[in-house]
């Protein structure tokens, strides 16, 4: 995602080419998801994908995806976490209540979004 910060320094009228999107995960304890069994959902809430996947006796659940200027310290947002959060719910028994307190982990990171730096602005990236 730092590309472009690179390419400015070789050349200062250089054009976009990479774009970031950040994407948050979160690990919650194994009882949300089945031993050797993933899901994704494609059709979220608000449209971006979100999956469930068994690791080392875990859940990762991730991934949320929103354009956003990278930063070198990228630090999970606490409103990110808490729409995963919602979103596994439609996905549990009612009994069960997903809880802040199940987050074992989480963590943010960016990935590259190539884009031609001579299209119209608004044109899609990859």
């Amino acid at each position: 995602p730092f590309t472009d910060q690179l390419r400015k320094m070789e050349d200062p009228e250089s054009k976009p080419a990479v774009a970031a999107a950040a994407g948050t995960h979160i690990v919650l304890p194994g009882y949300y998801c089945p031993a050797g069994i993933g899901m994704l959902d494609i059709n979220t809430s608000d449209g971006r994908f979100l999956f469930f996947l068994p690791w080392e006796g875990h859940t990762i659940v991730g991934t949320t995806d929103r354009k956003e200027p990278a930063v070198s310290t990228p630090q999970p947002p606490e409103d990110e976490i808490n729409w995963i959060l919602r979103e596994v719910e439609k996905y549990l028994s009612k009994d069960l209540r997903v809880r802040r307190a199940d987050v074992m982990s989480a963590w943010q990171g960016y990935r590259p979004l190539a884009s031609d730096p001579h299209a119209e602005a608004g044109a899609p990236v990859s």
